[in-house]
């Protein structure tokens, strides 16, 4: 069983391209941006990793982050790219097999932006 657990944040930006417009969700107008159809919500997902083997979760390292688009699934090719070749250093500093890790890692962002998805429709 491992001993680390994925921990992640979220933020979310409206962006319109046209106009270089962005509006981050710690800004208060936020809400009003949201059902504005001019432009598209992106969502980052930022993923560290904890150690829940003696006590309370422990912050060890940070994999990275990672965008993706509610305009249709999009999500940035190369930002998985590395999130991936992180998760394989990664997984020998936390002593599990690096197949079973990226697995893990897999399996938390198909969880994730298949339920953000399930949620904005």
């Amino acid at each position: 069983m491992p001993t680390s657990i994925f921990v992640t944040r979220e933020r979310r930006a409206w962006m319109r391209l046209q106009t270089h417009t962005v509006v981050f969700d710690r800004d208060p107008e936020f809400a009003r941006f949201l059902t504005n159809a001019s432009g598209s919500v992106l969502t980052i997902l930022h993923i560290w990793v904890a150690d829940v083997a003696a006590g309370p979760a422990v912050i060890r390292h940070y994999l990275g982050s990672v965008r993706h688009c509610a305009c249709g699934g999009w999500m940035s090719r190369w930002e998985l790219y590395r999130l991936f070749r992180q998760a394989k250093v990664t997984a020998g500093f936390v002593g599990e097999g690096t197949h079973t890790f990226r697995a893990r890692l897999s399996s938390l962002l198909r969880d994730y932006f298949h339920e953000e998805k399930q949620i904005d429709t």
